[in-house]
C-alpha cells in the first residue's frame, strides 16, 4: 500500500498539534516545573474525540451503511468489522465531555471522568478491531472494484477513502496515547489509580496500533514527532510483536522471556511455550520474521502420547529488533535445552 495523503491528512490527527497547550510555570509552585492545566487536557480530548466522531460518522454514512444494501453480512464484517460499535463508543465519550465542558470544575477533572463509564467496552472493541485489521489491505483490494461499481465512485477514490476509514480507529488510539502522555509529564503525583490504569492500557493498545501501521505501510506511515513515545522500546525482556500459530491470523502480542519460557500476552489471555521444546528456529530476514518449530506432546486414547510440531511465527517491527531477538532466542533456547538435559541426567552422590 502506498503512503498517500489519506494516511496523513486526517483532520483528527492534525488536531493534537494544532491546539495550543496552556502551561503555568511561576517558578514558585510546589509541583516543581511547568504543570499542564487540566482544562487544556479536557479541551484537547473533547476536540480530538469530536472531530474523530465526525470523521468516522461521515465515512459510515458514505460507505458502510449504503453498502449494506448490496453486500452480505460477512462481507460487511470483513470490511468494517465492529466500526459502528466503536463509533457509538466515541459518541458516548463526546456526550460525556459535553456534560462537563461548561462547568467550572473542569480545571481539575481527571481523565477517568471521561473514559471510565465505557472504558471496558472501549478496550474490548479496539482490541478486536486492531487484531482483525492485519489483513485489511488485501480485503480493500478484494472489494474496491465492486464498491466503486455499486456506489459509482472512482476506484482510486474508493481505495484512498476506505484506507483512511478503516485506519481511523487505529490512528485514534495513537493520538490518544500522544495526548495522554503530554498530560502525565508533570501531573503524575496528582493522578489517581484509575487514571493511571487507563493511560497504561491506551499505551499498550497504541503499541499494537503502531505495529499495524508498520505492517500495512512497510514503515512508510508518517508518524508525528510527538508519536515517538508509542514506538516499542528496545528491550530484550519484553517487546510488542505480531504473532500467530500455524496458519491462524496475526495478532499483536506482548512477548516476554521469563526464565525458560516465552510468554505471549494480550489484554484477554496469556500463552507460553517452553524453550526446551523448540526444535528449530527458522529465519526470514526479508520480513523481519522468525518461526519457532515447537514439539508439543498430545495425549491419546492409548497409554502412549504423540508428538505434534507447532509453528510459532513472530514478526518484528524492524530489522534491529529482529536481529537482537534472533540472537537472544537462539541463546535462550540452547540454555533451556542444556538446563533440561542437566536436570534429567542429574547424578546424586
Amino acid at each position: 500500500m502506498k503512503s498517500d495523503d489519506s494516511l496523513s491528512s486526517c483532520a483528527s490527527y492534525a488536531t493534537i498539534s494544532s491546539i495550543s497547550i496552556q502551561k503555568s510555570d511561576s517558578g514558585f509552585s510546589d509541583s516543581a516545573s511547568s504543570s499542564i492545566q487540566a482544562s487544556s487536557c479536557f479541551e484537547q480530548i473533547l476536540a480530538v474525540e469530536r472531530i474523530y466522531h465526525e470523521n468516522i460518522q461521515e465515512y459510515i454514512s458514505k460507505y458502510s451503511r449504503p453498502l449494506r444494501r448490496y453486500l452480505n453480512p460477512t462481507e460487511i464484517v470483513d470490511l468494517f468489522q465492529n466500526i459502528e460499535k466503536i463509533s457509538a463508543i466515541s459518541q458516548t465519550i463526546v456526550r460525556q465531555c459535553d456534560r462537563f465542558i461548561d462547568k467550572s470544575n473542569t480545571i481539575r477533572m481527571p481523565i477517568s471522568i471521561i473514559y471510565q463509564p465505557c472504558f471496558d467496552i472501549m478496550m474490548d472493541s479496539y482490541i478486536t478491531y486492531i487484531a482483525r485489521s492485519v489483513k485489511i489491505q488485501d480485503i480493500i483490494k478484494q472489494y474496491c472494484h465492486k464498491i466503486g461499481y455499486l456506489l459509482q465512485i472512482p476506484i482510486e477514490v474508493v481505495i484512498r477513502e476506505l484506507t483512511e476509514f478503516v485506519l481511523l480507529p487505529i490512528r485514534h488510539i495513537c493520538i490518544l496515547n500522544d495526548l495522554f502522555q503530554l498530560f502525565v509529564i508533570d501531573s503524575s503525583d496528582s493522578m489517581n489509580s484509575i487514571d493511571s490504569n487507563i493511560i497504561q492500557n491506551i499505551r499498550f493498545l497504541s503499541k499494537q496500533a503502531y505495529l499495524i501501521f508498520q505492517l500495512l505501510c512497510h514503515g512508510q506511515m508518517p508518524i508525528s514527532e510527538s508519536s515517538q513515545c508509542i514506538k516499542p522500546e528496545c528491550d530484550l525482556s519484553s517487546i510488542i510483536v505480531l504473532q500467530r500459530v500455524n496458519k491462524e491470523l496475526w495478532e499483536p502480542k506482548q512477548m516476554e522471556l521469563f526464565e525458560s519460557k516465552l510468554l505471549f500476552a494480550n489484554m484477554k489471555q496469556t500463552s507460553s511455550i517452553c524453550l526446551s521444546n523448540v526444535v528449530h528456529v527458522e529465519e526470514d530476514r526479508s520480513n523481519e520474521e522468525l518461526c519457532l518449530i515447537v514439539a508439543s506432546t498430545m495425549s491419546t486414547a492409548s497409554r502412549y502420547s504423540s508428538i505434534k510440531m507447532i509453528r510459532i511465527y513472530i514478526r518484528f517491527e524492524n530489522e534491529h529488533d529482529y536481529f537482537m531477538w534472533l540472537n537472544y532466542l537462539k541463546s535462550a533456547v540452547k540454555k533451556a535445552k542444556d538446563q533440561n538435559w542437566t536436570t534429567k541426567n542429574e547424578v546424586l552422590i
